[in-house]
């Protein structure tokens, strides 16, 4: 399989004509289509159906799919790194990352930057996703990893990355942290801890839209004190599902489940530098869910062609 047929394939994918793609890819159209037919000898089946005017996938066209567009996003990932080595301009990279995000596939797509771009300066920004959209379209930040927004800007483009899942962060001594999913109605009055950060709003709003009104006694500005605070046992706190801290359980909300879908975004027509666009093909060519699914409960996972926009808390 070489990579200029994979090129062409996603071309007839999108425009769903032979010889639009053809155009589009500055070929004649029977080149084309022999690059598509040796695909389709390659995988045994036919990728197309075309019916006079009308071309569409065929299942075996629409399960290969996604894997194709993952190896042509990371082909063109590598080629992008590659003609970056060894330029000597600063290369800048300002990024937004929403508060409490877990996020191993980040640092190593920044470890990958920096040994390739030696002049790479990266700046990194925290906060609440809207505090980071709000910043972004007023020019201060090239990319976000921020939830999906409910209404997004029109300027805002949007790529989803994978389903961030929370939990309840307890002392590991409390008398509830070793039994069974726990009710909102049974901790909601309990002491708890506000991260300032977005699974801390979720947690409010599913608290608020079952009547319940949770006593925020606490309030930190990173994970690491939260997590602190709670395995002192002065509170209790929503955290990413995977995160541990000596002294701490996670444990499940029976009757609310709080999720939300995170998203690669940046402004619509902006000129991005060469650190971020190199950033933005690895991030694309990543599986973020895969990472997040490996720290994360397995069981009840959204795919993210199948979950809904950013969710708080949805009562059973």
């Amino acid at each position: 399989m070489e990579m200029h047929q994979i090129k062409y394939f996603l071309a007839v994918t999108r425009t769903l004509n032979f010889t639009r793609a053809a155009d589009q890819c500055n070929v004649t159209q029977p080149s084309l289509t022999r690059a598509i037919q040796k695909l389709e000898d390659e995988f045994g089946g036919i990728l197309f159906n075309r019916e006079r005017a009308l071309t569409h996938l065929t299942e075996l066209g629409r399960m290969v799919l996604p894997h194709l567009e993952q190896t042509y996003e990371a082909a063109e990932a590598a080629t992008s790194l590659a003609s970056s080595i060894g330029r000597a301009e600063v290369a800048p990279l300002v990024i937004g990352v929403a508060h409490g995000l877990n996020l191993p596939v980040l640092d190593e797509i920044l470890a990958a930057l920096a040994s390739t771009l030696p002049a790479l300066a990266i700046d990194l920004r925290s906060g609440t996703s809207e505090q980071l959209l709000d910043t972004a379209l007023k020019g201060g930040i090239d990319l976000l990893i921020i939830a999906q927004p409910e209404q997004a800007p029109d300027r805002l483009e949007t790529w989803p990355l994978y389903v961030q899942r929370y939990k309840m962060a307890i002392c590991a001594g409390h008398r509830l942290a070793n039994g069974p999913p726990l009710c909102m109605a049974e901790v909601a009055a309990e002491a708890w801890i506000d991260g300032g950060d977005d699974g801390t709003t979720l947690w409010r709003s599913a608290a608020t839209a079952m009547g319940l009104a949770p006593s925020f006694r606490h309030r930190v500005e990173s994970r690491s004190q939260a997590l602190r605070l709670v395995a002192l046992g002065l509170g209790h706190a929503i955290m990413p599902a995977g995160t541990s801290a000596c002294g701490t359980a996670a444990v499940s909300l029976s009757d609310c489940e709080l999720y939300q879908n995170i998203v690669l975004a940046a402004v619509a027509g902006r000129r991005r530098g060469r650190a971020a666009d190199a950033f933005m093909r690895a991030a694309r060519a990543r599986d973020w869910q895969e990472s997040a699914s490996g720290t994360a409960d397995q069981a009840g996972l959204v795919r993210l062609d199948n979950a809904q926009s950013t969710s708080a808390g949805s009562a059973r």
